[in-house]
């Protein structure tokens, strides 16, 4: 898919959206105008792409369209959930398990909800009503390219591909369009959910110390961004630590009983979920005394950083990001590679396109607009003279871009090396 193409085909839809034919719920995740807005830019994409059905099995574009919004996701491996998205969402369908019957109905506004006894009835509703609404072979779309799975058993999907004809279409990058562009109460709850973490990081900050370890650094920045905005669902935290030479490498993994130490560099990242949609920042933790070479580096990540977000405004590609975090470590005099992811998109996911790097695909290399909200946060990790790495230089902010350029949701929280 030309990315650029689809936003452009949808980001300047006039109206309150299309008729659901919905009923009320008890309780549904938003008003219901933006689901109405949602489905009008999806039936734009499927008309211009051919589909006249998407099965959508995940929990994020099934609760997007439909508003379905329960734990039960959690073990959906059990109890699987499939949304039939038709061009008119009057004929659309939510199958799901009678397990969670009362749940579906009460949260989704989709009129044709039904529920299996049996996993295995699943694949028959799905087909049962593809037929009903004339949808068959190539016109069926399906979720199995990048960033996406089929989020059924095995057995189930291949079912389900096979209704697709002998060479199913993926029509995963359709969801991932419409996504790309957050709405005003999608970018209210990620402001929220960036605000909790920007507290429970300053409140790691100020309490990190040597001979604490990286889980109770973790634990003080986690139960904060709780008290403050973070909320239970099926989006946990994710706060991970790394700390000291023999950890920089496990970059990803979570907190350990390792005490810092002086001379560490405390690598802290991630965020939560407010009502679902993430926050994901990254700061640094200096445990003194501190070798001139790490602040130096630190400087570096934090001017590249700086240089992106001064460089995100509505019509730059994200490659060119990249580029401008490039040439700021340059300029300061900095040998080492940027790593080649250099930020993401984020909303109900943690990435979400668009995907900021160069990438081998043209039509990823997306040009920005209003409503995007990006992850920003070019690396580097240089090695140590004595083996291994000096650490993992990076500071992340999370922004929204405006008409003007960006405004950074992270800002509260300065995104330079703190020293404990």
């Amino acid at each position: 898919m030309n990315f650029d193409a689809a936003l452009a085909a949808i980001e300047n839809l006039d109206g309150n959206g299309v008729d659901l034919g919905e009923r009320v719920p008890v309780s549904l995740d938003f008003p219901i105008e933006e689901y109405r807005r949602r489905h009008a830019r999806l039936a734009v994409l499927m008309d211009e792409y051919a589909f006249d059905a998407i099965v959508f099995t995940q929990e994020e574009p099934v609760r997007y369209f439909t508003g379905y919004n329960s734990v039960v996701w959690a073990v959906g491996r059990w109890l699987p959930t499939v949304f039939v998205a038709t061009r008119d969402p009057r004929r659309s369908l939510l199958a799901g398990s009678v397990f969670d019957g009362g749940c579906a109905v009460g949260t989704a506004w989709v009129s044709g909800t039904v529920s299996y006894t049996r996993v295995d009835e699943l694949p028959g509703l799905v087909a049962g009503h593809l037929a009903d609404v004339g949808a068959a072979g190539g016109r069926i779309g399906f979720e199995y390219g990048p960033g996406s799975f089929m989020a059924v058993p095995q057995f189930l999907a291949a079912q389900l591909l096979r209704l697709g004809g002998d060479e199913p279409r993926d029509a995963s990058a359709l969801w991932h369009a419409v996504r790309m562009l957050k709405s005003p109460l999608e970018i209210e709850r990620l402001r929220r959910s960036v605000g909790a973490a920007v507290a429970g990081y300053a409140a790691g900050i100020a309490a990190a110390k040597p001979g604490m370890t990286e889980k109770e650094l973790v634990s003080i920045i986690s139960s904060t961004m709780y008290a403050n905005g973070s909320t239970a669902g099926t989006r946990p935290l994710f706060v991970n630590c790394v700390s000291g030479r023999d950890r920089y490498p496990l970059v990803d993994t979570p907190a350990s009983d390792r005490p810092l130490a002086a001379g560490d560099i405390v690598f802290v990242d991630g965020g939560g979920a407010s009502d679902g949609y993430v926050s994901d920042i990254l700061r640094l933790i200096g445990i003194g005394p501190l070798r001139a070479e790490d602040r130096r580096y630190a400087e570096a990540a934090a001017e590249a950083t700086r240089a992106m977000v001064a460089a995100t405004r509505p019509g730059r590609l994200v490659s060119q990001l990249l580029a401008t975090a490039e040439a700021s470590v340059a300029a300061a005099g900095v040998d080492d590679p940027v790593g080649v992811v250099g930020g993401h998109g984020i909303g109900l996911e943690l990435w979400e396109r668009p995907i900021i790097q160069r990438p081998d695909d043209p039509n990823e290399d997306v040009n920005l607009r209003p409503g995007m909200v990006l992850c920003l946060e070019p690396i580097l990790s240089p090695p140590h003279p004595d083996g291994g790495l000096a650490g993992i230089f990076v500071f992340e902010q999370q922004v929204v871009v405006t008409e003007a350029g960006c405004e950074v949701l992270s800002a509260a929280l300065p995104a330079h090396l703190a020293e404990a």
